[in-house]
């Protein structure tokens, strides 16, 4: 059986290197725990485009037949690198202006309303700045009276209005810098800059008003066709994407459709994975501006979409039904087609140690989808892109509690 992957990541700095780390030390637990032989490839990183696509090959010999999959990672780290150049006077008015657009568009009321843990994730990094300004801000206020008046006693008469001033502010620059660093310091554990630009780059997709971005997604979609292209007829095509990766995805694949609807029905097959989806956090900005007809694009395609998710990832809105709340006719009522939807089940999946390990730890939770299971008969990302069966037949049998 011949396979083609094609990966969309979320919105990560890492390079791809570092990613293809952790999916090549799980693959290995993979081919143990089943007792298959299989190989990984080496990674071939900076292709085009944005020069951030990277490509690998695995092999796996099963009882029922040998497997090939060409994994193809699609690159916009080149996109993202620019939100985290700007200066800390930009990312504050710019994150405080994406919260209004998000609360506007009753983006917080709904996810509120549907998953109170992902909604709680959604407004965790405007908790984070606004804790970082009082912290900053409110120490030398509260102070200053009391400091002016010290030093108005202890300075020379006619110097001692200006000198305490030229204090206080010296004093409450080096006190805001010492804040900020170590805002910086534990930005490792907190990811609150980490998380107010990637809330910055979703109000502007969710706007049309990320003009680089909007032309990579078009990019992306001519490079999925010309991969079908030079695909076998008989070759499976799997679009495989996870957290803020699953919104671009949606908008990928509606360029795609409207190059070319039937590739959904391509002789070979064509499978479309959401995992650990975000589209709670571009839709809460509202669906008018262009991801409403996209998602609409893709629900009324007939794709075979399956939306993996688990309860315990915080950032992950796998709650919501995306189709019925997103869909540009669905908010008049309109019924559409929702995916398959497919708890990834992570204290089933990791061993009792690992999930102890990261149960709090929500970031790297986020993660648990490329993991490999423990045991047969729960999702697997690796027996789902390198197994012996397609992908909509996995999906049947893991609902069944089978491999």
């Amino acid at each position: 059986m011949k396979r083609l992957v094609v990966y969309c990541p979320g919105y990560d700095l890492r390079p791809e290197h570092q990613s293809f780390q952790l999916i090549f030390r799980e693959f290995r637990e993979f081919t143990h725990s089943r007792l298959v032989e299989g190989t990984l490839s080496g990674l071939h990183q900076g292709l085009e485009p944005g020069g951030c696509t990277a490509i690998w090959n695995g092999h796996v010999e099963w009882p029922e037949g040998t497997v090939d999959t060409r994994f193809v990672q699609l690159g916009w780290r080149d996109i993202i690198r620019p939100d985290f150049t700007r200066s800390w006077w930009r990312t504050i008015p710019d994150a405080i202006r994406s919260f209004f657009l998000y609360a506007t568009a009753g983006g917080y009321r709904a996810v509120f309303k549907s998953n109170l843990g992902h909604g709680l994730f959604c407004i965790y990094p405007y908790v984070g700045l606004t804790l970082y300004l009082l912290a900053s801000v409110l120490p030398p206020l509260l102070l200053a009276p009391a400091i002016l008046d010290r030093l108005g006693t202890a300075l020379p008469p006619g110097y001692a209005t200006p000198l305490s001033w030229v204090v206080l502010l010296a004093g409450s620059g080096l006190w805001m810098g010492i804040v900020h660093a170590l805002m910086l310091r534990l930005e490792r554990l907190s990811y609150i800059r980490y998380l107010l630009n990637s809330w910055h780059f979703m109000a502007r997709l969710a706007s049309n008003d990320h003009a680089p971005m909007l032309a990579r997604i078009e990019e992306l979609a001519d490079l999925i066709l010309a991969l079908n292209v030079e695909a076998d007829e008989d070759e499976e095509l799997v679009f495989l994407s996870h957290s803020c990766g699953t919104f671009v995805a949606i908008y990928v694949l509606a360029a795609i459709l409207r190059r070319q609807p039937d590739i959904v029905r391509r002789p070979g097959g064509f499978a479309f994975v959401t995992i650990g989806p975000a589209f709670d956090c571009l839709g809460g900005f509202g669906a008018r501006h262009g991801f409403g007809a996209a998602m609409e694009t893709v629900a009324r395609s007939g794709v075979d979409w399956t939306d993996v998710y688990a309860p315990h990832d915080l950032l992950c809105g796998g709650r919501t039904d995306p189709v019925a709340r997103y869909a540009a006719s669905a908010q008049v009522g309109a019924k559409l087609p929702e995916p398959r939807r497919f708890s990834a089940r992570a204290p089933d999946r990791l061993s009792p140690k690992a999930f102890r390990y990261l149960r709090f730890r929500y970031f790297q939770l986020h993660f648990c989808y490329f993991l490999a299971s423990v045991r047969p008969g729960l999702f697997d990302v690796y027996r789902l892109t390198l197994g012996p069966k397609p992908a909509h037949r996995q999906f049947e049998a893991w609902t069944q509690g089978r491999d």
